[in-house]
C-alpha cells in the first residue's frame, strides 16, 4: 500500500474544507490514516492477523455508518462530518447508500463478520484453504469499492469513514493473496478446498450479524409512537429561541393563503439543505393548506455577519442569485437547480443554470452587478439573527398551536410525521404543548 497516494487523496479534500462541522478536517484524516497504518503493519506482520484486525475494524466502521445513516436522514450530522467536500452525511443518504432500503453498510457490517471468522479459521489445520475465501471476498469489495469510488466523485464529497473502509477491503485483498502464496497451492484448487472446508460456515455467520443488524436498526430507527399509537408529536418541535418576522419579500411555493405556513432559512452549499428541498416541496405538494417561505441565511463572513469564519465560497453569491430569479418570477426554478448541483455553483455555472430555468440574462446580469439583491440576502440574515438560528436548514411552521410558532426538530426521514402533525391539527386532535428550546450544540451546515 503506498501511502504518498492516500495522503495525496486525502490532503486535497482537507484543501476543500470550509471549517464547518463536527470535527476539523486535520483531526479526521489523521485519524484515518493512522487507524489505516496501524491495520496494515499489522497484516505485513502477520497477513492472518491482518485479516482479523481488517475486519475487526471494518465492523466497527459499517456500525457507526449505520448509525449515521438513520441520523443524517433525520437531520443530524456525523463526526466525520468537517465540510460540503469532507462530507460523511452527505454520502451517507445519497440514492447509492442502500440497497433494498438496507444501508449498505449493514451489508459490509455482515461481509465483516463474514472475514473475522475466516480470519478465525485461519488457526485450524483446515486454515489454507480460508485464505483463498478472503482473497475472494477482498477481491469482490474492492470491485464494488471502486463503484462508490466513482459515486462518490459524481457527488463531489468524500466521506472519511467509507474512504477507511475501501483501504481495510484493500488490506484483506492483500492478506488473501499473501495467504494463498504462502499455503504455495494453486489458487483455483485452495478455493475448491475453500468452498468445501468453509463456506457454509462463513455464510451463516455473515447473514446471521447482517439479518440482526438490519432488525436491530429497523427497531431503532421507527418513529417513537404515543399511546394511542401515532406519531409523537411532542417530539418533533420546540419553541424557537427567538422571534420570527416576515417581512413580505418572501417567495412562497403553494397557495399564499394557506393556513399552515413553514419557513425555511438555508444556504445553498448546505448539504442538509438539499436534502430537506424536496422533502419540503413533498410536504406542501401533498398539503393543500400549507405553504413554504424561503429566506437567505448563507454560512459564509462575506454576507452574513453572524459567521465568525469565511465559510462557504459561493454560498452568497447563489443567494443573491435565486433573489434575481425571485424578481422575474423564477425563483423555484433555479433554487431547486442550484439544491441539485452543489458542487457546480462557481458564477459561470448559476448563469448556465438560470438559463436552462429561462430566465432573461441582461435583466438576470444586471440584477447581478446591483447591490439590491446582496441586500435582500442581508435582509433574511437580520432575520435569521432576530429568530436566533444557530444554522441550517433552520424550519418554523405556524398554524398548529394559533398564532405561535414553532422550531421544527425534523430531517429527511421525518415527512409522514409532518403530515400527521398537519392532519392532527386540521382535524382539531389536541397536540401537546410547546416544550421550551433544548441547548442546540451544533450546527448542521
Amino acid at each position: 500500500m503506498h501511502f504518498g497516494t492516500l495522503l495525496l487523496a486525502f490532503v486535497s479534500a482537507a484543501h476543500a474544507a470550509d471549517g464547518v462541522g463536527s470535527l476539523p478536517a486535520p483531526a479526521l484524516i489523521g485519524g484515518a490514516v493512522l487507524v489505516a497504518a496501524l491495520v496494515i503493519a499489522v497484516a505485513v506482520r502477520a497477513a492472518a492477523l491482518g485479516v482479523l484486525a481488517a475486519s475487526g475494524t471494518g465492523a466497527l466502521a459499517s456500525v457507526y455508518l449505520t448509525t449515521q445513516h438513520f441520523v443524517a436522514k433525520s437531520g443530524g450530522a456525523s463526526l466525520c462530518t468537517a465540510s460540503s467536500v469532507l462530507n460523511c452525511d452527505k454520502i451517507n443518504t445519497s440514492e447509492h447508500s442502500e440497497l433494498g432500503g438496507v444501508p449498505i453498510a449493514l451489508y459490509g457490517l455482515g461481509f465483516y463478520a463474514a472475514m473475522a471468522f475466516l480470519g478465525y479459521a485461519l488457526r485450524g489445520a483446515k486454515g489454507a484453504s480460508a485464505g483463498a475465501l478472503v482473497l475472494v471476498g477482498g477481491v469482490i469489495a474492492v470491485g464494488y469499492d471502486i463503484f462508490l469510488a466513482w459515486a462518490s466523485y459524481n457527488e463531489g464529497a468524500l466521506c472519511i469513514f467509507c474512504t477507511l473502509t475501501w483501504v481495510l477491503n484493500a488490506t484483506l485483498l492483500g492478506c488473501g493473496y499473501a495467504l494463498c502464496k504462502r499455503a504455495g497451492g494453486n489458487v483455483g484448487s485452495l478455493l475448491g478446498k475453500g468452498l468445501g472446508d468453509h463456506a457454509g460456515p462463513t455464510l451463516v455467520v455473515g447473514m446471521v450479524v447482517f439479518i440482526a443488524g438490519v432488525l436491530v436498526s429497523r427497531q431503532a430507527a421507527a418513529p417513537v409512537a404515543t399511546g394511542a399509537g401515532g406519531i409523537d408529536f411532542a417530539a418533533l418541535y420546540e419553541k424557537p429561541m427567538g422571534r420570527v418576522e416576515l417581512d413580505g419579500t418572501e417567495p412562497v411555493k403553494g397557495d399564499p393563503a394557506a393556513r399552515f405556513t413553514l419557513v425555511e432559512w438555508a444556504d445553498y452549499e448546505c448539504p442538509h439543505c438539499a436534502l430537506m428541498a424536496p422533502i419540503l416541496k413533498a410536504i406542501v405538494t401533498e398539503n393543500k393548506d400549507a405553504k413554504l417561505l424561503f429566506k437567505h441565511y448563507p454560512i459564509a463572513q462575506a454576507c452574513n455577519r453572524f459567521v465568525p469564519f469565511e465559510g462557504h465560497q459561493y454560498a452568497c453569491a447563489a443567494a443573491a442569485a435565486a433573489e434575481c430569479a425571485r424578481l422575474q418570477g423564477r425563483f423555484w426554478e433555479l433554487s431547486e437547480a442550484m439544491f441539485k448541483n452543489q458542487t457546480y455553483l462557481a458564477p459561470s455555472d448559476i448563469r448556465f443554470m438560470a438559463e436552462k430555468q429561462g430566465i432573461e440574462s441582461a435583466s438576470f446580469e444586471a440584477c447581478l452587478q446591483s447591490p439590491a439583491a446582496t441586500d435582500a440576502v442581508k435582509a433574511d440574515v437580520e432575520g435569521g439573527g432576530t429568530a436566533e438560528i444557530e444554522g441550517t436548514p433552520s424550519l418554523f411552521l405556524l398554524g398548529t398551536h394559533g398564532d405561535q410558532w414553532l422550531r421544527l426538530k425534523i430531517g429527511p426521514g421525518d415527512t409522514a410525521a409532518v403530515n400527521a402533525l398537519l392532519a392532527a391539527a386540521r382535524s382539531g386532535q389536541p397536540l401537546p404543548p410547546v416544550p421550551d428550546p433544548a441547548p442546540h450544540d451544533h450546527e448542521h451546515e
